[in-house]
């Protein structure tokens, strides 16, 4: 609570963002980084948890073993065989230094068409629970965390991210919440993600009966819960419209972190969420916000990430000036925290009136769907400086802070070279 009590709403507000997916800040090819994202958490010593996709093994670009699917896991009903195994499986996660292995997904099987019954159990909830607790028992025991998902009733992958899973009260306990519940109560858990789907009309994400009355309250959960991939929420209580900017009904709902911001964008608040703007207007609480927050370091202090060096991978990058250049394009000042805006050809010159460390943000819109990715160079009269790569924004303009740079006093001649197209940018920021 004290430590906790350090922390601005701005530093919490980033702590329950997650960033990805590939985020150099942890594990190449993994799903996503989350803790200590910003300058400020970094300084308070908190270190960036890692996740990573199964659901066959460790889904990564480097060598990870393969493992059978979960059905066929379950057809062995042997919950020893399958504990030993995921014992390997655990300690292949440390060694990758990963946190947390995103599964095992644990829906029913209620329908034979539903496109990723192959990585779920069965259609029996008990042995389905059965085989989820011999799972994350073993890779608790190998020396990490299984995130068990998704909760709850995701029975389908057609339309999953908006289909409205109508049950009764009955229905969803002894059949669709049972794996959960077993495993939860046999301890081998720490982590959970919620569904994309909504449940009688309240998105899981922000499923207060789920997260707050059923796990936390009746079952005495008391991890992390993180939100599925760009997952959306409506209002706690009342229902109604859904936003992937609605984190504030996220958090009222006890579930504490949101998956996913493109790379860099946390401390920025690059999707624009509403957390800090609804403390302000006083519809969410400091405590809430606060619970959140110690729900999620928690989990890191219980987490193979806390025995880790604590590295700071923000290093800036020099960008050297060249002595002879002259300005090309429509000019603009730097002096501490100005913007280079540019047009449809995307060059601008940039005068930089005193030398240092600044921290580069941009402003920019990827008009694709976020499984997509875009790259984009930036080049002076020196070269090449760096490269940006983002997923796409359906859309929307982004702020994302991209890096710290080491500029030189003089005229700096900035040119955006796309490598695969589509990023457009409005701006960029050097902030001192």
């Amino acid at each position: 609570d004290d430590f906790v009590a350090q922390l601005s709403v701005e530093d919490m507000a980033c702590l329950v963002r997650g960033e990805g997916m590939s985020s150099p800040r942890v594990t190449d090819s993994t799903a996503s980084a989350f803790g200590g994202l910003s300058d400020s958490l970094f300084k308070f010593g908190i270190p960036v948890g890692c996740c990573a996709d199964g659901p066959s093994g460790l889904r990564m670009k480097d060598d990870t073993v393969q493992l059978p699917i979960g059905t066929l896991l379950a057809c062995t009903w042997n919950t020893e065989l399958i504990k030993e195994l995921y014992t390997f499986e655990g300690k292949e996660l440390v060694n990758h230094k990963v946190d947390t292995l995103l599964g095992p997904g644990v829906n029913i099987h209620r329908s034979p068409l539903n496109g990723r019954n192959f990585e779920y159990y069965s259609e029996d909830p008990f042995l389905a629970g059965k085989m989820a607790v011999a799972c994350t028992g073993g890779i608790k025991a190998g020396g990490s965390w299984g995130t068990i998902k998704h909760f709850a009733l995701n029975s389908q992958e057609a339309s999953r991210f908006k289909i409205d899973a109508v049950a009764s009260e009955r229905a969803i306990r002894e059949i669709y919440l049972k794996p959960f519940e077993m495993a939860v109560k046999a301890g081998t858990i720490k982590t959970l993600m919620t569904a994309y789907n909504p449940v009688n009309g309240h998105w899981s994400a922000s499923n207060y009966d789920l997260c707050t009355t059923i796990l936390r309250g009746e079952w005495g959960f008391d991890g992390m819960v993180m939100t599925d991939w760009w997952a959306r929420m409506n209002d706690v209580v009342k229902g109604g419209e859904e936003s992937a900017q609605f984190t504030r009904d996220m958090i009222r709902s006890q579930n504490d972190a949101y998956m996913i911001v493109n790379n860099n964008g946390a401390e920025v608040n690059s999707h624009g969420d509403n957390t800090v703007k609804s403390v302000e207007e006083g519809r969410l609480t400091i405590g809430e916000l606060q619970r959140a927050s110690k729900n999620i370091l928690n989990f890191l202090i219980n987490a193979t990430v806390i025995e880790r060096e604590l590295v700071d991978t923000d290093v800036p990058k020099d960008c050297p000036v060249d002595p002879d250049a002259t300005p090309k394009y429509k000019e603009f000042t730097i002096n501490g925290n100005d913007k280079v805006e540019f047009d449809s050809e995307k060059y601008a010159t940039m005068i930089v009136e005193e030398s240092g460390t600044y921290t580069l943000i941009v402003n920019m819109c990827f008009d694709s769907h976020n499984l997509y990715q875009a790259t984009l160079k930036m080049n002076t009269d020196k070269g090449n400086v760096l490269t940006l790569q983002t997923a796409g924004t359906d859309g929307y303009w982004v702020t994302q802070k991209v890096c710290k740079l080491n500029l030189e006093k003089g005229v700096y001649n900035i040119e955006l070279e796309d490598v695969q197209a589509g990023i457009k940018v409005a701006w960029m920021q050097f902030k001192k």
